[in-house]
């Protein structure tokens, strides 16, 4: 076969190669609401408290890269991880979105998962959080204002419906939790995909769906 006729073939092939690496529903990923977001994003339903979240966090570092510059990764915290206690329960969503609306936001994420999974700490009250974020350089002004601010009490309330709604729908039962669009979830384990790279090709595929 001469090699114009190779490039020929190859050329016919492509198609076919492209289709049979198409993502199929019920396999990777599966449809958990009918209407999706008016952006594209995927959400992480984690849990501070989360031995497998904080596991992952490594991974999402090198997932990020590989996303579609228009996709946004974002960040909600679950309650039924960690401990009973509800005060504790309603801090730490707070205490996430107070790291949204901050610089320091990473740095921020990464430390309270060290200080529960590392140091083997724990968070009690307000104050002990208070800490963790003046520790990576927040100011304890800049703190009380952030923390307690009407956007951050708002965004935390939104993590519960959420929560509520997803669980209502059976969608969500443990974390980590990848939700694209907020219409499809990711089916990592069971599709046994592993690789930043991989789940990175995953989100953008269901990013763009319609």
């Amino acid at each position: 076969m001469s090699n114009l006729l190779k490039v020929a073939f190859l050329g016919l092939l492509l198609p076919l190669m492209a289709h049979a690496t198409e993502y199929v529903e019920g396999e990777h990923y599966e449809v958990v609401a009918e209407r999706a977001t008016k952006k594209p994003e995927v959400t992480e339903y984690f849990s501070f408290y989360c031995p497998a979240c904080n596991a992952f966090e490594p991974i999402i570092a090198n997932v990020k890269p590989h996303l579609d510059s228009d996709v946004a990764f974002k960040k909600s915290h679950v309650d039924f991880v960690g401990p009973r206690d509800p005060k504790v329960q309603t801090m730490l969503p707070q205490a996430l979105a107070a790291a949204d609306a901050l610089p320091e936001k990473d740095k921020l994420i990464s430390a309270i998962f060290n200080h529960i999974h590392g140091k083997r700490a724990k968070i009690n009250e307000e104050a002990d959080m208070k800490d963790i974020f003046i520790a990576q350089g927040v100011d304890e002004q800049t703190f009380d204002k952030v923390y307690s601010s009407f956007s951050v009490r708002t965004a935390a309330a939104k993590m519960a419906r959420d929560q509520k709604n997803l669980q209502e729908k059976r969608a969500l039962t443990g974390v980590p939790t990848f939700i694209v669009n907020g219409k499809y979830k990711l089916r990592l384990h069971e599709a046994k995909i592993r690789e930043p790279e991989d789940i990175a090709a995953l989100i953008n595929y269901l990013a763009k769906k319609q």
